[in-house]
Formats: structure tokens, C-alpha cells, sequence
């Protein structure tokens, strides 16, 4: 037995198969951890974005518009709507407006003092005019829609 096991050793086609049976397990140990460093870098990828859905569906669901007064001047054709931040989160910017089902498209948003500003702080309080063309004596629905693209709705009489 000893001299067939010597024998073994010497043969250089037994050399040769041993040597490839050890590349072909390295092969398939780098291949597995290619493998599982992808799989982990692709899990941290999916964890990233649902973690920034979540945290902006949170984001939204924190938002609240609240109408003050609606006010129609008839003679210059000109509605003001006069709002409040009255939800937990700042940042809230108004991305449209629509009234009797014509859009208007983010309107130039200021504080009560006359400051334009792009978004409104937790209570803060603010108003935008534009400029539908309404009849008299009807109401309107108005909808605002955020940037965060929550919709608060309202109606008005002219």
C-alpha cells in the first residue's frame, strides 16, 4: 500500500488533478463571496430607499393646510387665500393651486407682512393671490396641493 501511495505522489497526473480540484474550489469560494458582498451592497441599496419612502410619506401625513379666509376682488379679477401651517413639519411650499379646474402652477407664496418665501414654517402664516376668471354669486372648490403632494380643499363663494 505504501508503494502505491508513493506512486500517487509521483504521478503527475494525480499532481494535476489535485491542483485543479483547488482552483476550481477557489473559484467558487471568490464567486461566493462576490456573490454575498453584492447581495449585501444591493440590501443596503433597498434599505436606503425605503427608508426615505417611509420617511417622506411620514413627512406628508405631518403636513396640515389650514384656510383662513378666501377673499374674491371682483373688480380685479383677483383671489387671495390667506393660510396656516397648522401641522407638526416646516418646509410646506405650495407646489399648485387649482380653481374651477384650471391649474396654477406654484404662486408666489408671503408672510403675513408681505415677505415672499418659498415655504411655510410649522404656525406659520401666509397668503398667495392669483388671478382666476369666476362668475358671481357661485361656489368654488380650491384645491392646494403641496410640494410633499399632500391636497387640502376648500370652497369659496364670489
Amino acid at each position: 500500500m505504501s508503494q502505491s501511495l508513493l506512486r500517487l505522489f509521483k504521478s503527475k497526473r494525480a499532481v494535476s488533478a489535485v491542483i485543479s480540484n483547488i482552483i476550481l474550489i477557489a473559484a467558487v469560494i471568490t464567486v461566493g463571496f462576490v456573490m454575498l458582498a453584492w447581495s449585501q451592497s444591493q440590501s443596503a441599496i433597498y434599505n436606503n430607499q425605503y427608508s426615505n419612502a417611509i420617511k417622506s410619506d411620514t413627512d406628508q401625513l405631518r403636513e396640515r393646510v389650514v384656510f383662513e379666509y378666501i377673499y374674491y376682488d371682483k373688480t380685479g379679477n383677483n383671489l387671495t387665500v390667506y393660510l396656516m401651517n397648522s401641522g407638526t413639519i416646516g418646509g410646506v411650499s405650495i407646489a399648485n393651486v387649482y380653481v374651477n379646474n384650471t391649474s396654477y402652477a406654484a404662486p408666489t407664496l408671503r408672510l403675513l407682512n408681505g415677505t415672499q418665501t418659498s415655504s411655510l414654517k410649522a404656525t406659520q402664516e401666509g397668503y398667495f393671490s392669483i388671478s382666476p376668471s369666476l362668475a358671481l354669486g357661485k361656489n368654488y372648490p380650491i384645491i392646494i396641493v403641496t410640494g410633499r403632494g399632500s391636497s387640502f380643499v376648500a370652497t369659496f363663494a364670489t
